[in-house]
């Protein structure tokens, strides 16, 4: 790597962290919500989800419930995914950042349903905390295999050249 490529990989990574760390304050500030304010939320998002999927012809039949937590299922496989990220820029052996990341992951989790205490109408929910630990690993698996393809491609490319 020439002096030009480290900076812009430092710089890179440096990003990466700090939209990592936002992302974690965004979900922390979502904890912080009232009951009341996060019901409104969820209920705009269900009633977008329900009209958009009507338009389609879906006649589905979504509740509160099936949003918020599909909603905490993918903002911790978002988590996982960045932070894997995070990691695979500083130490390319995945197998080594799985503890970490999945520590990393865990205590955002477990921080996130003490928010929750409070918060007034919320409550500390272990349920959630192994929700979000599930989507946060979901998040993990689909870097990886992200990671796998690449590197699937660029070999591929070099036995062509």
């Amino acid at each position: 790597m020439n002096k030009n490529e480290t900076k812009r990989f430092t710089a890179f990574t440096t990003v990466m962290f700090v939209i990592t760390g936002l992302y974690i304050a965004f979900i922390w500030v979502h904890s912080l919500m009232s009951a009341e304010k996060s019901t409104v939320e969820s209920t705009r998002v269900l009633d977008f989800l329900i009209n958009f999927l009507k338009s389609l012809g879906i006649n589905a039949e979504l509740t509160d419930h099936i949003v918020r937590k599909t909603a905490h299922f993918c903002e911790f496989a978002l988590l996982g995914c960045l932070t894997l990220w995070c990691g695979y820029l500083l130490n390319k052996n995945i197998v080594k950042l799985l503890l970490p990341v999945g520590g990393v992951c865990l205590a955002v989790a477990i921080i996130d349903e003490i928010i929750q205490i409070f918060s007034p109408g919320r409550s500390c929910q272990f349920s959630d905390v192994i929700l979000d630990l599930s989507g946060s690993i979901c998040g993990a698996v689909f870097f990886i295999l992200i990671i796998i393809i690449i590197l699937l491609i660029k070999k591929r490319k070099s036995k062509h050249e």
